[in-house]
C-alpha cells in the first residue's frame, strides 16, 4: 500500500484511520514538523500587455536576494485566470495591522484616481496572459504542528488544525523586489489576499507531517518510506520530508520514492511480513 495524497491529504487520512482505531500503531509523531519553503506568492501584472506571459516554460529564471532568499519568475498557463481572484494590490508602506490600513487607503486612492486601470488589474480575465508570478522561497527554518481535533467554528466533526507559532506571511525583501520590478517595467505589483488581509501566507509546497525518522518516536516512516508498525505500507509524497528544502520539492520526492521502490522485493520473493524497521 502506497500513500501519496500530498502532505495534507496523507496526514488527514492517517489521522482519520488512527482516530477510528483502524491504524492505532501509527506514530504519535504524525502531524509534527509540517513545513513550507517559507515562501510568498507575489507578482507583477501588465494590463493589456502585448506579450502573452502564459506561453513558455513554467519557471524560466531565478535570482538570490540574499543567502536565504530566492525568487523565481513563474508563469501560469492559459486557463488559470481564476488565480487572479486570490490577488490584490500590494502595499508595503505599513507594518503589522497597519499594512491593512495602508492597503485599503492605497486601493481607494487608486480607484478614485485611476478607476479603469485599477479594475483591469483586479479583474481576473486575462490574468494568466498579463501576469508574471514571483515565487519567493527561503531556507529559513519554521514549522507548524497539525492536530486532529474539533474546531470551534464546526464542533460536529474533527479536522486538521494547526498549532504553534505562525509562519511569517510577509517577506519584506520579496515585496520590495516586486515593487521595484513593477516600477521599472511599467507593471503593477500584486500580493495574495490571504497575506494582506488574514496574515496567512500562500504556499505551493507543503511538506512534512509524516516524516522519516530513526524510529517511531521521532518519525512516521523509516529511511525506506516504510510506515513504522505496519507491513508493506509506504508513504511516498511530501509528507515524508523532514526539512525545508528551499526549492520545489518534486524532484526530491521523486528520488526518495524511486529509492523506496528499489527496495521492494519482486512478487515471487515477497514474504509480506516486512515491518518498517525501528532503527
Amino acid at each position: 500500500m502506497v500513500l501519496a495524497a500530498s502532505s495534507l491529504g496523507t496526514q488527514d487520512l492517517l489521522f482519520r484511520l488512527k482516530d477510528r482505531g483502524s491504524l492505532p500503531r501509527i506514530s504519535d509523531a504524525l502531524g509534527a514538523q509540517v513545513r513550507t519553503n517559507a515562501e510568498s506568492l507575489i507578482g507583477v501584472r501588465y494590463p493589456r500587455s502585448d506579450a502573452d506571459l502564459s506561453q513558455g516554460i513554467a519557471i524560466g529564471s531565478g535570482v538570490y536576494l540574499d543567502e536565504h532568499t530566492h525568487i523565481e519568475a513563474v508563469r501560469y498557463p492559459a486557463g488559470s485566470d481564476s488565480m487572479g481572484l486570490l490577488t490584490t494590490l500590494m502595499e508595503i508602506g505599513g507594518k503589522g495591522r497597519g499594512r491593512r490600513t495602508a492597503w485599503l487607503a492605497a486601493l481607494l486612492r487608486q480607484l478614485l484616481t485611476r478607476p479603469l486601470a485599477t479594475v483591469r488589474v483586479l479583474w481576473p480575465a486575462n490574468f494568466a496572459r498579463e501576469t508574471m508570478i514571483l515565487l519567493c522561497m527561503q531556507t529559513l527554518d519554521g514549522h507548524l504542528t497539525m492536530r486532529w481535533k474539533r474546531r470551534w467554528l464546526w464542533p460536529f466533526a474533527k479536522h486538521l488544525a494547526t498549532e504553534g507559532t505562525k509562519i511569517p506571511a510577509f517577506i519584506p525583501q520579496a515585496n520590495a523586489f516586486a515593487a521595484k520590478g513593477a516600477q521599472a517595467t511599467g507593471g503593477v505589483a500584486l500580493t495574495s489576499i490571504s497575506e494582506m488581509l488574514l496574515t496567512i501566507p500562500m504556499t505551493a509546497h507543503c511538506m512534512g507531517g509524516a516524516a522519516m525518522g530513526h524510529n517511531r518516536s521521532d518519525g512516521v516512516c523509516d529511511g525506506r518510506n516504510r510506515v513504522f508498525g505496519y507491513r508493506n505500507m509506504y508513504i511516498c509524497d511530501g509528507s515524508m520530508l523532514g526539512a525545508n528544502l528551499g526549492v520545489n520539492p518534486s524532484l526530491t520526492i521523486t528520488a526518495l520514492t524511486e529509492h523506496a521502490m528499489s527496495h521492494i522485493p519482486s512478487a515471487d520473493r515477497q514474504s509480506w511480513d516486512a515491518i518498517g524497521e525501528e532503527t
